[in-house]
């Protein structure tokens, strides 16, 4: 399950009541592991830490988290090879289905940070995507530039598609009706579709020669050419 954070700033200045009242400790860890630095927030909650894996340097909007498994509680007083951002009481605000959020009354001052549910990729998508890098080789971390790639391709051959066809067949060419059957077409068929049109155009439209051959001089009025020409054809 993925999470998007929100961060509301807490104007409020927490009293030592209001601290005591809180639900618990909690501990903000900055680290790096095999999949890069992070922050892992952690919450006390009964005999066990829960929290989340947020993947960012900074608590900020719109960063991505992960739920974490259960960590013991001397996580609170013992990072390990983390370094402490912060460290304070926490309370409960909202605790939703789809959206929790926690105020964090720490050494940084209160803050509220709110955790949006966002919807995960299916499993059979995972995989054939986990298949298709595998298969051309790209590094699980380039799948978002390849993707973007691959869309502008598209996009671009589908307008040259489009350019061709409405020059080809004037107004007979409906691009809203060819769009929508060119979207359900894969890179390849497109190409074919856009290679068809190609061979049409130059059909009506013959490619100029690479080369032409270079005018030959206007003949001059003195009249040397025409005698030189004369003397040539008698002898």
């Amino acid at each position: 399950m993925y999470w998007r954070l929100r961060m509301e700033a807490d104007t409020a200045e927490a009293s030592e009541e209001d601290v005591r009242a809180t639900d618990g400790r909690f501990v903000l860890h900055r680290h790096r592991d095999a999949m890069g630095p992070h922050l892992d927030l952690r919450i006390a909650w009964g005999d066990a830490l829960m929290g989340w894996r947020i993947d960012d340097t900074v608590l900020r909007d719109d960063a991505w988290a992960t739920e974490k498994a259960p960590h013991p509680l001397r996580w609170l007083d013992a990072p390990g090879d983390a370094v402490t951002e912060d460290a304070g009481r926490y309370a409960w605000v909202e605790r939703g289905a789809d959206c929790k959020a926690v105020r964090l009354c720490g050494m940084n001052g209160a803050r509220v940070v709110r955790f949006e549910r966002e919807s995960g990729l299916p499993a059979a998508v995972v995989r054939d995507l986990r298949r298709a890098l595998d298969e051309l080789g790209v590094d699980v971390g380039d799948a978002a530039t390849l993707l973007r790639d691959g869309r502008r391709a598209r996009q671009r051959l589908m307008a040259r598609f489009c350019g061709l066809a409405r020059e080809l067949d004037g107004e007979a060419f409906d691009e809203a009706v060819w769009r929508r059957a060119l979207d359900g077409m894969t890179l390849d068929e497109l190409q074919d579709q856009t290679r068809t049109l190609e061979v049409r155009h130059d059909r009506s439209h013959p490619p100029m020669p690479v080369s032409r051959p270079e005018p030959l001089p206007e003949w001059r009025a003195d009249g040397r050419e025409e005698r030189a020409m004369r003397i040539a054809r008698e002898h």
